[in-house]
């Protein structure tokens, strides 16, 4: 699969939490540690640390799996199967069994064809992690034809702050405010949401909700994705993103077609699949769903129906 770092949102928090203790959201992840702090030991290991920073696994991807994978035990986000489990904090921030929504790296339990029947299935495209990439539409508007910042590795903590956020607020899914390796200038908050839910839900017309975060998503996103931020769909000036869909509103951004870790969506049309990338590489066909949350184009429809 061809890696596709286009990164709408992020939309599931790491809800880190120590194994097989039963913790509240957010876990070690306490962006204020007290004097006599617990949670450093959670993560490293201060004279045999066994990857960069003392982590105590040996890497950071496999640090975050150990609670948030498939078969860790310390937190209720299963990020490899996307599901929402009840193992660490009783379930209460989602339905048990539920898909995440951001969906998962290994596997997504979505609807993707929009028949009423929400399933798990192998993602066809996501973030990956531990993985050299592109970083599409990195950069500013240039004449010059640019597709994005090349050979970026992209890891948890490129996104999620493992320490927490502290301050007068709390970011989404402790989001950085600026990811690592993007190159962004300001700082963007995505702010928390009121009542924490991991677990997405769907409408009665079949497309998800994607209510729970405003357009500031599109702003965060866009750190990373500069020239996919869009006001208008006038000119932009730039050689390859010329002429964009909006994004930078409410009710066309980011989530509203996609999702962040992976999606199970195919490209089972004539043209889906066949779309090239920015750079003019070929698509990739069936699987070249990028992060997409519906089969196709049909995310499309949820706006333009037809007549």
């Amino acid at each position: 699969m061809r890696k596709w770092f286009v990164l709408s949102t992020l939309v599931v928090g790491l809800l880190l939490v120590f194994a097989s203790v039963a913790l509240a959201d957010n876990g070690p992840h306490q962006g204020d540690f007290n004097k006599t702090t617990d949670a450093c030991a959670g993560c490293h290991r201060a004279h045999r640390g066994q990857a960069p920073k003392l982590l105590k696994e040996t890497s950071q991807t496999a640090l975050c799996f150990s609670c948030h994978g498939a078969a860790g035990t310390g937190a209720d986000t299963n990020v490899e199967d996307g599901v929402y489990l009840n193992r660490a904090s009783g379930g209460q921030y989602g339905s048990v069994g539920a898909g995440l929504r951001g969906g998962g790296f290994v596997n997504a339990i979505m609807d993707p064809d929009m028949d009423g029947t929400i399933a798990s299935a192998p993602v066809t495209s996501k973030h990956d992690v531990d993985a050299t990439g592109t970083m599409w539409g990195n950069g500013g508007v240039s004449g010059t034809a640019n597709p994005g910042k090349a050979n970026v590795n992209l890891r948890c903590g490129s996104c999620h702050n493992p320490h927490g956020t502290s301050g007068p607020e709390d970011a989404y899914r402790i989001l950085r405010p600026k990811p690592l390796d993007s190159g962004a200038a300001t700082d963007v908050l995505v702010p928390d949401e009121p009542t924490k839910d991991y677990t997405v839900s769907y409408q009665a017309n079949g497309y998800r909700y994607v209510d729970y975060v405003t357009e500031v998503i599109s702003q965060w996103c866009a750190q990373c994705h500069t020239r996919y931020l869009a006001a208008d769909e006038n000119d932009s000036g730039d050689a390859i993103f010329k002429y964009r869909h909006v994004t930078a509103d409410n009710d066309r951004k980011c989530l509203a077609c996609h999702v962040a870790h992976g999606t199970s969506a195919v490209m089972t049309g004539t043209y889906s699949g066949s779309v090239e990338w920015p750079d003019g590489a070929a698509g990739g066909g069936t699987n070249d769903s990028r992060l997409l949350h519906v089969n196709n184009r049909g995310t499309c429809v949820q706006c333009h129906p037809s007549p």
